[in-house]
């Protein structure tokens, strides 16, 4: 009986030694930032964000010389047109939608819109990732008056609706700031522009009386038409 006990004195000390080795070796180890890195690419909803580069943005888009849509179309065959691209899209997209979604939630009632182009779209006041990406026609990024009071700020998407173009709507990103614009207008790209237009074109020049709502991240996020991610760089 003394020998069993013995024994089991022996086992019991033994294991208390290997588990005290093994908190010891534990607290010592690097502490992984997979959870870190990966906190800054979830969307909204704690989902993981998908990065897509269609390159064109807004494939409806006909404000483009052919000489240029070649060009693009070039850019676009390119492998590592941008350092973020893993997939690609190949075919044209609806870029609007009928309504809002349920999780959009109204912001102001009487949005005026207007449209600017391209030089004016260069180096928004937002940034562009470090230079590493320039705003085009086709992209749907929007720029504000710098102190619109409880308005989108710098990053924010929103989403504009015109009930007098079939209740269309667009997802905008706001990056730029405009030094003429007031309170309640966003000045959009020629795309947006026309997607929310009854004609389709740019020549209303001004719309009133848009519903802009708050909404959620894309996911999957589109680098040609929203930017990157980190905009000041």
């Amino acid at each position: 009986m003394v020998r069993i006990n013995l024994f089991n004195a022996i086992i019991g000390t033994l294991a208390i030694v290997a588990m005290s080795v093994t908190a010891k070796a534990s607290s010592t180890l690097p502490v992984s930032t997979d959870a870190l890195t990966s906190a800054a690419d979830l969307d909204d909803d704690g989902q993981p964000l998908r990065y897509i580069n269609s390159v064109y943005g807004d494939e409806d888009d006909d404000d483009y010389s052919p000489s240029e849509l070649e060009s693009r179309a070039a850019l676009r065959r390119t492998k590592h047109h941008h350092r973020h691209s893993k997939h690609r899209t190949s075919s044209s997209r609806k870029l609007f939608t009928i309504g809002p979604a349920l999780t959009d939630t109204l912001w102001a009632k009487k949005v005026l819109i207007t449209w600017y182009a391209s030089h004016d779209l260069l180096n928004p006041q937002c940034g562009n990732g470090g230079g590493d990406w320039q705003p085009e026609n086709s992209s749907h990024i929007g720029a504000v008056v710098k102190h619109w009071t409880d308005g989108p700020q710098c990053g924010e998407f929103v989403k504009l609706c015109n009930q007098n173009a079939n209740n269309r709507c667009v997802l905008v990103r706001v990056i730029d700031k405009c030094a003429g614009c007031g309170e309640n207008q966003v000045d959009l790209t020629k795309s947006a522009f026309k997607k929310l237009s009854p004609s389709g074109t740019l020549s209303e020049g001004r719309i009133h009386g848009l519903q802009m709502y708050r909404s959620k991240q894309p996911n999957p996020w589109d680098l040609a038409l929203f930017g990157p991610k980190v905009l000041a760089g």
